[in-house]
This record gives structure tokens, sequence and C-alpha cells, in this order.
């Protein structure tokens, strides 16, 4: 009898380098989940040294079940995420369901950007989770 390998669904982490400190905030959040055998998480400081980066990150954005969008001025600016990941992963949203969560990671004007502004943000009053500085904006 042929036995399936169920794979676990995977979350792609779609960020700005310059907020790397974040990104490993939120990567220690969703370990919790990764460790329960969940999912799986990925993000592109997983890809091997002397691999074609940019293949490994279009292959992951084409098999991920959810994308979490790191929401930021740098992530805004990036020609990168905005020219590659972001049209890939807002038609494979409208293609196969994909969940595309933006999370509004500092202060931008992410509402004056037309496809981010239709999507649900968290947290859902649209307020960065973190300050310059890398604390979290409900620390006091």
């Amino acid at each position: 009898m042929d036995k399936k390998i169920v794979q676990k669904p995977t979350i792609f982490i779609s960020y700005s380098h310059k907020d790397e400190d974040e990104k490993e905030q939120l990567l220690a959040h969703l370990s919790v989940l990764q460790h329960a055998g969940l999912t799986q998480v990925w993000s592109d400081d997983q890809i091997a040294a002397g691999h074609d980066w940019q293949e490994e990150i279009q292959e992951v954005v084409s098999q991920a079940r959810v994308a979490i969008l790191l929401v930021s001025a740098n992530f805004l600016t990036s020609e990168f995420i905005l020219g590659r990941e972001v049209p890939t992963l807002l038609h494979r949203r409208q293609i196969e369901g994909l969940v595309v969560v933006p999370v509004i990671a500092k202060a931008c004007a992410w509402r004056k950007v037309d496809w981010l502004a239709q999507l649900q943000v968290r947290p859902r009053d649209g307020r960065p989770v973190w300050r310059e500085g890398g604390r979290y904006a409900d620390e006091h």
C-alpha cells in the first residue's frame, strides 16, 4: 500500500532585509506552530550558500499556503518585493486562494498603496507592531 507523504503547509515570510530583527521576532512566535508539527515556516535565510536565491524564493512562493508580509517603508520600497514577490502572491491569492496576511511591522504609508489597502491587515487597527528600535509598539 502506498503511503502518501502529507506535507505540512508552508508559511512564506516576505520582508525587507532592513527589517531582519522584526522578522526574527515573528519567527520566534511562529516557531510554536512549527514545533507542534502544524506547519513549516520559510524565510530566505534558509537558502543554502551557492544556491540560486531568486529561484528558491520563487519556488517557495509558488507552493506556500500562507504568505505573511512584514510591511514597513523598507518593504514598500523594495524593488524585488514589489516587482517579484507581491505580484506572484496576489495572483495566487486571486486564482488559488492563497492566504495573504499583511502585518504592519513599522509605521509607514501602507494605506496609500492600493493593493495593500484592499487587504485586511494585522493588527486590525493598522497600527504597527514595532516601534523604531525593535520594541513592540504596546511596550512602555
